[in-house]
């Protein structure tokens, strides 16, 4: 089999190459997204961004990609190897009928994949596409081979990184004077280092010191996940032998981040909206602010203490970027690691992560402060938060669930994204894998008791 239908996922494509999907799935996978693209834009000339990450299987996808798209008639802007943000930024910056980059993000080596947008980098998750592009990969005889192969029509784009890059700066605080700061980055071989080493570039008063830089599909060093603190000790052992001012840690395809201050202790990505939320603000006031509902309540109180409009969004980049959307709101980040702009171009609007956004702030208020980012960020740490727990389950997840909600009755029920209960010392989310036998909880408590007593609460309940 070419490819099995699990990998159309939620959110993207993904498998393991050569066994789940193969160079006939890039062949289809092009196909079907000319078609879906065809469906959406009633026109003969529809134009597509293309990218890949740096994984070795990749080269063969995208040949195969492409020349699907050129069998449904669709023309190529190529932007070469690159990140997830940057295919983003393409879709809007060149102003196409939709992007695709080959990735599988932060998985290991066997994997790749495809993260697909629209025009203005508005994502296509299952509903909008995936299932129905799944569908059509599976039809043999929809996917039959012309006789003759057409021509591939691309434009290569050489400048993309520069323009991208550029974008960013182009929010930066020219009040704000930049520090002699020293800043650690661990790109995890991964897709972040060209963009990192260009927007570096910018600030030659910082002394940015790369850990494991060259792309490298492999991962030779550590998986490319930085919500996993076991992939962040390489990154703190840099902080303290340098006696640098901040880290940062990057996935895959760079289209997530994590930070770790000067102390070595992590920044979870909810910590950081919160952090960054009343600069956001300056300026900006009665401006929309999402942030996940597995976030720590201080992020909705700061966002709301310095005049933003804090709104609680369910987990998964389609979902938030829908969300910012309908809302028009300025920025969202997402307990993942994801953090999300309203770019703008030539008055349009695009939301997508933009993660150098993100550390260009964070370099604005070490500068702008005497204050170390461990100082800064303490007051933040209110909450006794659990951080996401896993539980592989054998009973039916909803029965599991159907008896949280039984027993904590007395609290009160969100059904925004599985279910999250609110009580006055501490509030619980479980929700449910859409893949997995796996439920995931986190609980937060004004003090560890608070939270420990409802956690262990929920998991004999899980636990059976």
């Amino acid at each position: 089999m070419h490819t099995e239908p699990a990998i159309f996922k939620a959110y993207d494509i993904r498998g393991i190459y050569g066994t789940q999907l193969t160079d006939e799935t890039g062949y289809r996978v092009g196909r079907a997204f000319g078609m879906h693209l065809k469906s959406i834009h009633a026109k003969e000339d529809i134009t597509v961004v293309v990218g890949r990450d740096m994984r070795d299987s990749g080269v063969a996808l995208e040949q195969e990609f492409k020349q699907g798209l050129a069998d449904e008639g669709i023309k190529i802007v190529n932007i070469g190897v690159t990140s997830t943000p940057m295919m983003y930024y393409s879709v809007l910056e060149y102003g196409t009928d939709g992007g695709l980059i080959i990735t599988a993000s932060h998985n290991p080596a066997e994997y790749n994949g495809f993260k697909a947008v629209r025009e203005r980098a508005i994502p296509i998750s299952g509903d909008t596409g995936i299932y129905a592009m799944r569908d059509m990969v599976m039809d043999d005889e929809l996917m039959a081979r012309p006789e003759t192969p057409a021509e591939i029509i691309e434009e290569v784009k050489t400048d993309t990184l520069d323009e991208y890059v550029a974008n960013v700066l182009s929010y930066r605080n020219k009040d704000v004077a930049i520090k002699p700061l020293k800043v650690i980055v661990d790109t995890a071989n991964g897709m972040a280092q060209p963009a990192i080493e260009k927007f570096f570039a910018a600030f030659p008063e910082i002394e940015m010191i790369s850990l494991f830089p060259e792309l490298d599909g492999t991962f030779p060093n550590h998986e490319a996940n930085p919500l996993k603190e076991d992939t962040l000790t390489s990154l703190k052992a840099a902080i303290a032998e340098h006696g640098a001012d901040f880290g940062i840690a990057c996935d895959g395809d760079f289209d997530r981040v994590s930070f770790v201050d000067n102390t070595g202790r992590t920044i979870r990505p909810d910590i950081t909206t919160a952090l960054l939320a009343p600069s956001m603000l300056v300026g900006r006031e009665g401006t929309k602010i999402l942030y996940d509902l597995r976030s720590s309540n201080i992020t909705p109180e700061v966002i709301e203490e310095h005049g933003g409009v804090a709104i609680q969004t369910r987990v998964g980049h389609s979902f938030i970027k829908a969300q910012m959307i309908k809302e028009k709101a300025f920025f969202s980040g997402e307990f993942s690691g994801h953090f999300y702009l309203d770019v703008v171009k030539d008055g349009e609007h695009a939301y997508f992560e933009n993660p150098l956004y993100v550390a260009l702030k964070i370099i604005e208020m070490v500068s702008d402060t005497d204050v170390t980012l461990a100082d800064m960020t303490a007051p933040l740490f209110k909450y006794y938060h659990s951080g996401e727990i896993n539980f592989e389950v054998e009973r039916p997840k909803e029965e599991i669930i159907a008896e949280i909600k039984a027993e904590l009755s007395d609290g009160e029920l969100s059904e925004l994204d599985g279910i999250r209960i609110d009580f006055e010392k501490a509030w619980v989310s479980v929700r449910a894998s859409n893949t997995e036998p796996v439920l995931r909880l986190i609980v937060e408590g004004r003090t560890e008791a608070d939270m420990i007593e409802l956690r262990d609460r929920v998991r004999a309940l899980i636990e059976g």
